[in-house]
């Protein structure tokens, strides 16, 4: 979409450079326009001032304005969000826009709802039109197509905006650009002869429109002489006769995206005669067979985007694949590959600078002395089997910035070249692999400034203290190896950029140090299952985007600091410890959205606080293996979520900064949360399904009194123990209304039906 949008701005570029420049007795804009532009202003919302430049008597001097010089008409107007960051503008596009009746260039992206007004379509000036990136609903008016003059029109983005058929866009004879993607084209049937009636268009992008399938035999044979030279058509379920209408579009195609749809066997063999076609892209279809079959179909001396990735390909990589000499990226990823890759199938790809072969069974077999003539940036290779040693022809790729080489059986220390390649890195995954030894000091000196570094070393075996790490990380999992000794290196670097920190199944020991609050970005904090004691710092308390903290299987003590200033969390776990003291009061205060509380094996004393029934949100509630006295209470029936059968439930996950990442908790740029809980009498480890679990656990607590009635509207309830207490009483006869209970333990008690 950046790529469209700045293609878009060099256009409003020179054209407000060629208005602008030479006439220095450019005349005032036209005082009809400027009413109709102050019109425009007051029907939105300016938070920060945007539209202050928006005063004076010459319009032709406010902010996204330009007039022609000669006769004081507004020619541009042009508010995008990618080019003025610090506008936050909010509201409809009034009709008094239409009053503009010299408009050439009308850009309004990223800020804007409600409908498109249909007197746009008056606007008989207009060359580019892009209303993309916004919340506009509704459908897209007719008029439009009157705009006979317009050559750019994109009106992507808006995923509530509709169209039934698409005759108003074939009376643009001038239109060269159009981009309709993500608007509701699903009844447009006519969706496919636009080519054919727009002798000028060069582009065409109508991704995830919902498109419906056609008869190929019904299309008529397209002119040679199109000019279409990129074509994107992703998401939209079409099947394989597309392949066969791509080849019929022209021949001058330089970019063809087909991802995300229907797409079954191969490419026609007839691919080839599109020799100027650049950029293939595949991804996500049913597409089966042999690769060397794609790599012969396909017209070598162009090609330099190749994704066929998340398919059904089989067999080995073809050593034709060096035919491709000016491939830039290749990406087969996630399909059934197996075999050798050698020096032999790269040698001849000079120009290579991105290879994606992850989850596939390849084997990497390259000699120890050779040396690629390339230089990657990006490397994706988990699941392929690159060890035991460590690669050695990755010493001499000086360009890398991310690293994909998780589960791919290599071993040992990795050598000190390895890690003088990380201070560039902004993605390295090396995790579940067998790499041992001691982390270097990773602070050499930095060239330039990584944006959000994401370092994943998990699963292995690596040992030792841990060091001082970059300042620019943006994610940090080392969990699962056997690291020693304590963290104090924590607080020796700011880390303003960090959001997620999983140091979970180490033999880290010694006190937290009481520096958590300069890591104010910190989502989701995971200390579980080491060996640190004391207590736990106050400073975790001043975390203000923090959602997930687990610090249990530890030997904290004393009592919990307050949390109540993290008013975003939702899963609190600091279970399987020696805390004490009585349950925090400022949990059903403070935390609304908390979606688990786990405090079970530890010390705490004192009533369950009635105030828990304010979490509404609340869905496993484990408190087992305490000294809590009293009655349950009565109120927690008001707990939404466990009442409620059709409350959403989710996975629990949290944005990254935004790489494709696959990590084992990760998915595309989502962490995905994980817990242990006991289910049934055994301890079960959820991941995907931690956030459509639903539980109570008060057992082996010395709870007395009556089991509530309240209790029995708990309908979402799918776990409920009780067991070994000092509760009295009958049995509420309405527990079995609870429907989807699954496992119910009410048992060492003194309860009777």
């Amino acid at each position: 979409m950046f790529s469209c949008r700045f293609y878009l701005f060099c256009l409003v570029a020179i054209l407000c450079i060629s208005l602008c420049v030479g006439n220095s007795n450019a005349k005032k804009c036209v005082d009809t326009e400027r009413h109709a532009l102050l019109t425009f202003k007051a029907g939105l919302i300016n938070q920060k001032g945007y539209l202050s430049s928006w005063a004076g008597e010459d319009c032709c001097k406010w902010k996204g304005i330009t007039c022609d010089n000669s006769t004081g008409h507004v020619t541009v107007f042009e508010f995008s969000y990618e080019f003025y960051e610090e506008t936050t503008m909010k509201g409809k596009i009034d009709s008094s826009i239409c009053e503009l009746q010299y408009l050439t260039f009308l850009s309004l992206s990223g800020n804007f709802e409600g409908k498109i007004p249909e007197c746009i379509g008056s606007l008989g000036q207009m060359i580019l039109l892009d209303l993309g990136g916004n919340g506009l609903v509704g459908a897209i008016p007719h008029a439009l197509g009157n705009l006979s003059n317009l050559q750019t029109l994109d009106l992507s983005y808006n995923d509530y905006l509709v169209a039934n058929d698409l005759e108003w866009v074939s009376r643009l004879s001038h239109l060269r650009y159009l981009d309709l993607s993500y608007a509701n084209l699903n009844q447009a049937v006519d969706w496919m002869s636009l080519v054919s009636k727009l002798p000028s268009l060069s582009h065409i992008a109508l991704d995830f429109c919902g498109l419906p399938q056609f008869n190929l035999n019904s299309i008529p044979k397209m002119n040679s002489s199109t000019l279409l030279d990129y074509l994107s058509l992703s998401g939209n379920h079409l099947n394989s006769s597309t392949l066969s209408w791509v080849l019929n579009v022209g021949e001058i195609l330089t970019y063809v995206d087909l991802s995300s749809n229907e797409l079954e066997g191969c490419i026609p063999k007839s691919f080839r005669s599109l020799c100027k076609l650049e950029t293939l892209i595949l991804f996500a279809n049913k597409l089966s067979g042999q690769l060397s079959d794609y790599v012969s179909r396909l017209c070598s001396n162009s090609i330099r985007y190749l994704d066929l990735s998340h398919n059904q390909l089989n067999g080995s990589i073809p050593y034709t694949i060096g035919q491709l000499s000016n491939l830039f990226e290749l990406s087969i990823s996630s399909n059934n590959l197996t075999g050798i890759i050698d020096e032999a199938h790269l040698s001849n790809l000079s120009y290579l600078g991105s290879l994606y072969m992850d989850h596939t069974s390849l084997s990497f077999n390259f000699s120890s002395k050779w040396i690629p003539p390339f230089q990657l940036d990006n490397l994706y290779a988990s699941s392929c089997h690159l060890g035991p040693n460590f690669p050695l022809w990755l010493k001499h790729q000086r360009a890398l910035f991310e690293l994909q080489i998780s589960n791919t059986g290599i071993s040992g220390s990795p050598p000190k070249w390895f890690w003088d390649l990380t201070p560039r890195l902004i993605y390295l995954n090396v995790s579940h692999n067998k790499l041992s030894g001691a982390l270097p000091k990773l602070i050499p000196h930095i060239d330039f400034h990584i944006p959000e570094a994401e370092w994943d070393l998990s699963f292995n075996n690596f040992s030792g203290l841990l060091p001082k790490f970059l300042p620019s990380l943006g994610l940090l999992s080392v969990s699962n190896n056997i690291f020693s000794g304590s963290i104090s290196s924590f607080c020796v670097t700011p880390f303003p950029i960090l959001t997620y920190i999983d140091l979970s199944n180490n033999f880290l020991e010694g006190q937290l140090p009481n520096c958590w609050g300069q890591i104010q970005r910190l989502q989701v904090l995971n200390l579980a299952a080491n060996k640190f004691s004391g207590r736990i710092p106050e400073s975790l308390g001043s975390l203000p985007e923090i959602e997930t903290i687990h610090l249990n299987n530890n030997n904290f003590s004393g009592e919990i600091p307050s949390l109540a200033r993290c008013l975003k969390l939702k899963v609190m776990d600091f279970g399987d410890n020696n805390l004490g003291g009585t349950l925090p009061a400022w949990v059903g205060q403070n935390l609304d959205h908390l979606i688990i509380l786990r405090l079970r094996v530890n010390k705490f004393k004192g009533r369950i606080p009635a105030n828990l029934c304010n979490l509404l949100h609340l869905q496993v509630l484990d408190l087992s293996e305490n000294n809590i006295t009293g009655e349950i209470p009565e109120c927690l029936n008001q707990i939404t979520s466990l009442t409620n059968i059709n409350f959403t439930r989710k996975t629990l996950s949290y944005s990254t900064s935004g790489y494709l990442i696959k990590f084992d908790d990760f998915e595309y740029g989502w962490f995905i949360d994980r817990g242990i809980f006991a289910w049934k009498g055994a301890n079960r480890e959820y991941g995907k399904n931690l956030g459509l679990l639903t539980a109570i656990d008060l057992s082996c607590n010395q709870l007395n009194g009556e089991i509530p009635v309240s209790m029995t509207k708990l309908a979402a309830l799918a776990s409920l123990n009780l067991s070994r207490n000092n509760l009295t009483g009958f049995i509420p006869n309405n527990i079995g209304h609870m429907k989807m209970l699954e496992s119910l333990d009410l048992s060492k008690n003194y309860l009777y039906a």
